[in-house]
């Protein structure tokens, strides 16, 4: 479930950068790649440990795992200790909101399951490059849980997407940034998942609810993008 959240969002990436291949990277609805260069020693070191775990199974081995090859994840215990394992800054207006209480990246309660407050995730070549970064944070106001995702990809040339059959219509960008809005609602839950794009990064923030706290959960989602408003386009 998680490695298809990822994709997905690769996709989206890879259709905005796709769908505006002349706009400049100032211009709405544009994902910057990453600078390669930016990245820090210790992600490419723990890039590099990775594949060298890999190679040392068997051809047997790796035929029967699950794990997709260059695929890593790390915690942290905020956004600012997981941008400097990045090597770069990462804007989230939500970290710092007197609002939100800090949660898990799930955004369930600090030390559930001894989950981290942050997840670094990113898959690289055996060769060292980088084909996307994602950082995700969680948060909670009241019953009402608020993650955060941000990510990056590399270049679209080198970028290797393998869920060809993932497909989301992200349409037209809206007036305020805004690319696309997925609501859900079942028995369990209601949630609301918007995508957008700010400095070159793309951004999930996903809302979940109680199933009858449909109004709650469009408010929280309404003043968690207005948080966005100041920053850089």
């Amino acid at each position: 479930m998680k490695k298809r959240c990822v994709l997905a969002w690769l996709l989206c990436a890879a259709l905005l950068a796709g769908c505006r291949a002349d706009s400049g990277p100032e211009e709405d609805g544009w994902v910057e790649p990453i600078s390669q260069e930016a990245l820090s020693q210790d992600l490419r070191d723990a890039l590099e440990a990775e594949w060298d775990s890999w190679n040392a199974l068997s051809e047997e081995a790796q035929a029967v795992s699950s794990h997709m090859p260059g695929w890593c994840r790390q915690g942290f215990e905020d956004w600012a200790a997981g941008e400097a394992f990045l090597g770069f800054s990462v804007p989230n207006p939500l970290e710092d909101s007197d609002w939100l209480e800090k949660g898990t990246y799930a955004a369930m309660p600090l030390g559930f399951r001894d989950a981290p407050r942050v997840d670094v995730q990113w898959n690289g070549t055996e060769e060292g490059y980088v084909d996307w970064v994602s950082a995700n944070a969680g948060y909670r106001s009241g019953p009402i849980r608020v993650m955060l995702g941000a990510l990056l990809y590399g270049d679209p040339a080198k970028a290797r997407f393998s869920d060809r059959d993932w497909t989301l219509d992200l349409g037209e960008a809206a007036a305020d940034g805004v690319l696309h809005v997925i609501s859900e609602d079942t028995e369990r839950y209601c949630s609301r998942t918007a995508y957008l794009v700010r400095g070159g990064v793309l951004y999930c923030v996903h809302i979940v609810g109680d199933p009858d706290g449909t109004a709650e959960v469009e408010e929280t989602l309404e003043r968690a993008l207005g948080a966005f408003e100041g920053e850089p386009e």
